[in-house]
């Protein structure tokens, strides 16, 4: 086929036409894909995945383009979506051994061939066809034993032939188009090289000239565009040029007159893009397009000689646009700065709209290559994040030093916020006493005196001096805060030696009535307790929160001690990695409490701040086609995990500390850590269209990133029992070995069909045992494990019945669910009576690691049902109903 180029543009690229030189396709185009192919919502692989296609299907390419990278795209139309895919991926439809092709006619070489519902001959024959007649072939299918066969159409009749019956038929061609004369009814109608107002203009047809149509298509709009052969130019009219209304003229072309100060001229039709070049009141200007924009303002493309670029409709009205804003103080091209925030979206364009298409953690240093000032005066600067990535990010997001990220207390009545670092800043707010705020950066004025970075209650950023804050908090009289620690006495004077009148609860709220730092230097609190008496506590014993503390964690071997010297006794013994809340510090002793209140003193050598139940060394990959987000664990610890709305993924598990990766992930949104006292989880929140499949091993977790659908999925399937072990056996000696097989070798042929991959635990009448069962799914990268199997109990049982496990298979939850998803689709394909899905500690569910079921498919030991499931079509049913359950199980988070 010839090569193209598009000329049009997708939703999110520019709001103008670009006119790209290209060779002409006839679209739509019917084509075959060549290799497997990601479908996207847009024609860079950054866009989110809609679907992926295998090899050998037919599609309809109904528009192309060529982004930014000069990559050639199609948009296919696959009925209930569209999307687009690399042309490298796609080929013309080619001919097979048989001469056959998708689209063309062929003819039956048989006496009564058979027409099946599906390309096995296992499906029922719905139709007989003599030989010699003449179908349209419409789709092809290679089956899982090697077999092609063809999707016919004949008459009313629909359904698959093999390639045996078939031949290529030579005498019978589809009918030639029809054509037609038509009258253009408007002024200067364009003729466009494709079926939508974003194609090029190739030449116009005047009001009452006629043209002949050779062809009509409907598009994605809706909008009906017929094919005009003009004699030496071919090309498509819209429907509505041939209607007695008013269209749209051609775009303005000629001369206008600037008619304010500085009008700026953009490199696109909105405000939003970057100012080129400025026009002066009264420079008249060369107009040669015009383009109205999403938001319905009018723009007019200018050539001022030495640039082109888009000037705003009102410019060229009196008084009606106010000068352009100066631009800000900004960091120098070609100079570093370092992102302010964790998880910083770097964007593909200057403003919050824009795609995301990486993320900078805190401190990492980039490049600026530019900066941009749209009309709102929030700065952009354009990045260099790495070789191959660079966009767009706040300008107030990035300073020229790192973020020291310092905790400060407003310790005045009233502290000034500025807008710099030094008095002779303006005023922007006020804190009052107590406020806490986080310090990013430091910078020191003309006279040497330590300025903090801080954002105020608004979020807007401010300075403020260094007398006016202090690194420990103050407490204002009255205010109420928590005792935070599990040992917590009420002293009658501000000092250990004063008696203890009162052991204070955890977590009880109190006053305080104000505060006192003694000659020893220890700061204590008067404070009313909740029960209503008054004396005083250390200071480390209140908080305003329990997430406040610093935790430390005890190495093999280390004790707690009475006091802070290895003369002293030992009040506890503990385990390796055992949290303890930091107190205070004494000379290389930490006064620490446990989780059971311990108190006492322990070596900081004995100590570390890492703990072993941690999750460190994030890293992505790709194996065999499959993305994959690892942490590694330094020692074998249980984690669990919940599904939260919003596609979001919380892992759970004791850990002390949770190290997030770099840059962006493809199919995660974002990654975040939260804290409850000493215990961290983290939160993954994945893209609109992605889910997982998470494994807990001994040394790491993973984190299968999937797209939604069956397609790519790993699926285990188990034929329960075999070989000496029969299963149940029905009243005509049916033996539910022989059932569950058969119907797992058709829930492998109806899963292929989706593009899954299916290991089956056994293929032939075999024995395998329990455990060898699990260890195949447990030693798989697979996503599911489905069990099949034939009830029994008396001759009145019936009906359909899934079972999972969660009280011991990590993977419960998605068992679960998944097994909801196949029993409502089991049912309503076999018309069975449903017994629900149900708990139960069944080996294979139990001992899996992996999301799974175990389906009962009838009871063999009822007549009728035993009848059931002697029948092909009855294990047919339960293997579309199993295949429908996986589908929607896969197409949900």
């Amino acid at each position: 086929m010839k090569k193209f180029l598009a000329s049009s543009v997708l939703a999110t690229a520019a709001l103008f036409p670009v006119l790209v030189n290209a060779e002409e396709l006839n679209l739509p185009a019917n084509m075959l894909v060549g290799q497997k192919v990601e479908i996207r919502s847009g024609a860079t692989t950054s866009y989110p995945l809609v679907t992926s296609l295998s090899t050998g299907k037919t599609v309809t390419v109904i528009d192309e383009f060529t982004n930014s990278s000069g990559e050639l795209w199609y948009r296919v139309d696959l009925g209930t979506n569209k999307g687009w895919g690399l042309a490298s991926s796609f080929k013309e439809q080619t001919t097979g051994n048989s001469g056959i092709q998708i689209g063309k006619q062929a003819a039956i070489t048989g006496d009564n061939v058979n027409v099946r519902k599906g390309a096995t001959t296992s499906y029922e024959a719905i139709a007989k066809l003599s030989k010699g007649t003449s179908v349209k072939v419409i789709d092809s299918f290679k089956n899982s034993s090697g077999e092609l066969w063809y999707r016919i159409e004949s008459g009313t009749i629909k359904g698959w032939i093999i390639e045996d019956y078939l031949k290529a038929d030579a005498e019978v061609k589809p009918p030639a188009p029809a054509t037609e004369t038509k009258t253009v009814q408007i002024d200067k109608a364009p003729v466009r090289k494709g079926a939508t107002d974003s194609y090029s203009i190739v030449t116009y047809v005047n009001k009452n000239q006629a043209v002949t149509i050779i062809d009509t298509f409907k598009n994605a709009k809706g909008e009906v565009w017929y094919r005009a052969d003009l004699g030496s130019v071919q090309g498509w009219i819209k429907e509505t040029a041939f209607q007695a209304v008013t269209l749209p003229p051609a775009p303005e072309t000629g001369t206008k007159t600037v008619m304010i100060d500085k009008a700026p001229v953009r490199k696109g039709a909105t405000d939003s893009y970057r100012i080129v070049a400025y026009a002066e009141k009264n420079q008249k200007v060369n107009i040669i397009d015009s383009f109205k924009n999403a938001s319905g303002e009018l723009w007019y493309r200018a050539d001022l000689g030495a640039v082109q670029g888009w000037i705003k409709e009102t410019a060229f009205q009196a008084g009606s646009l106010p000068p352009a804003p100066e631009t800000p103080d900004l960091p120098a091209i070609g100079s570093y700065v370092y992102s302010q925030v964790n998880s910083l979206d770097v964007r593909r364009g200057a403003t919050s709209s824009y795609q995301s298409v990486g993320k900078l953690s805190l401190n990492q240093k980039v490049k600026v290559l530019d900066h941009f000032v749209p009309s709102s005066g929030e700065a952009w600067l354009r990045v260099q994040v790495n070789a191959s990535l660079a966009g767009w990010i706040p300008a107030d997001s990035a300073s020229a030093n790192q973020t020291i990220n310092t905790k400060l207390y407003v310790s005045v009545d009233v502290a000034n916020m500025r807008s710099g670092p030094s008095l002779s800043h303006s005023v922007i707010d006020q804190a009052s006493k107590g406020a806490e705020l986080t310090a990013s950066e430091t910078a020191k004025d003309s006279t040497g005196d330590l300025w903090y970075k801080v954002k105020t209650s608004s979020g807007n950023i401010a300075w403020v001096h260094e007398t006016v804050v202090s690194k420990q908090p103050s407490v204002s009289i009255g205010t109420t805060m928590l005792v935070g620690t599990m040992n917590a006495a009420l002293y009658a004077g501000a000092s250990y030696d004063y008696k203890i009148s009162e052991r204070l609860s955890y977590n009880s709220k109190v006053s305080v009535l104000g505060e006192f730092t003694n000659s020893l230097g220890q700061r204590w609190i008067r404070i009313k307790s909740a029960s209503g008496k008054t004396g005083w506590t250390p200071e480390y014993e209140l908080v305003t929160s329990q997430n406040v503390f610093k935790y430390v964690f005890a190495k093999k071997g280390a004790v707690i001690r009475k006091g802070a010297g290895t003369n002293y006794g030992v009040s506890a013994y503990l385990a390796e990695s055992e949290s303890l809340k930091i107190l205070r510090k004494l000379n290389g002793w930490l006064n620490v409490e446990n989780a059971k209140g311990t108190r006492g003193w322990v070596l900081e050598t004995q100590t570390t701040t890492v703990s072993a139940k941690r999750l460190s060394s994030p890293a992505y990959s790709t194996v065999n086609g499959e993305n994959y987000l690892t942490w590694i664990k330094p020692s074998n610890f249980a984690v669990s995990y919940t599904t939260l709305s919003a596609n979001r993924l919380k892992i759970t598990g004791a850990m002390t500390d949770v190290e997030l990766p770099k840059g962006s992930i493809k199919g995660i949104k974002s990654i975040e850590t939260f804290a409850s006292g000493s215990q961290k989880s983290v939160v993954l929140t994945f893209e609109p269209g992605y889910s997982f499949t998470l494994r807990d091993y001994s040394n790491k977790v993973s984190v299968k990133i999937v797209p939604f659908g069956l397609l790519g999925k790993k699926i285990v399937v188990d034929a329960g029992h075999g070989g000496h072990d029969a299963g149940a056996v029905g009243p005509t000696g049916l033996r539910e070995k022989d059932v569950n097989l058969g119907t797992a070798l058709l829930l492998k042929s109806e899963l292929e069909k989706y593009g899954a991959t299916v290991i089956l635990t056994r293929s032939t009448d075999v024995f395998l045992e329990l455990a060898e069962r699990t260890a195949i799914a447990n030693n798989s990268t697979a996503d599911a494990f489905i069990s099949i199997h034939g009830d029994s109990f008396s001759s009145t049982s019936k009906g359909t019945t899934t079972y999972y496990n969660s009280t011991v298979n990590f993977n419960g939850p998605r068992s679960e669910t998944m097994g909801t998803a196949i029993q409502k689709n089991m049912i309503s394909s076999m018309n069975t009576y449903n017994r629900g899905v149900k708990e139960q500690n069944f080996y294979v569910n139990r001992m899996n690691q992996l999301p799974s079921v175990l389906v009962e498919l009838a009871f063999i030991s009822n007549p009728k049902e035993e009848a059931l499931l002697k029948t092909t079509a009855f294990r047919q049913k339960a293997a579309v109903g199993i295949t429908k359950g996986l589908e929607e199980y896969f197409n949900n988070f």
